[in-house]
């Protein structure tokens, strides 16, 4: 009888691949946007809400100092440091463009925000 790793091929948890490290299918690419220029008090349920006067939002995330570690550390109850930016992610491609195209540059929590299409990786010039 195999424990642990052993029974999932000797990569912990047997959980799906996701965007997001946890289960669940990889969601493409062009569902995603990229918002910057966030307030640092802004909480993923805030930056949701928002995000949805475009559409279907299937998930929303912050991106934190700390890396996310722990769902202690700044998912709404006050610790971790925001870096100011995150990714939301929409049920279809047609409802990321309509946010990049009507939501970009309108203010959420006093600041004018940055919808951009997602990339995965950085490009270097």
């Amino acid at each position: 009888m195999s424990y642990g790793k052993a029974m999932t091929g000797g990569k912990g948890k047997a959980h799906g691949a996701s965007p997001y490290g946890k289960g669940g299918p990889q969601a493409d690419d062009t569902c995603k946007v990229f918002v910057g220029n966030l307030n640092f008090k802004t909480r993923w349920q805030t930056l949701k809400d928002f995000m949805a006067q475009a559409g279907t939002v299937n998930h929303a995330k912050i991106l934190m100092k700390d890396g996310g570690k722990g769902w202690d550390k700044g998912w709404g109850k006050g610790g971790g440091l925001s870096r100011g930016m995150g990714v939301v992610e929409f049920a279809s491609a047609e409802e990321a463009q309509m946010a990049v195209a009507s939501l970009n540059g309108t203010e959420l929590d006093g600041r004018a925000i940055e919808v951009d299409a997602w990339t995965t990786g950085w490009q270097k010039a």
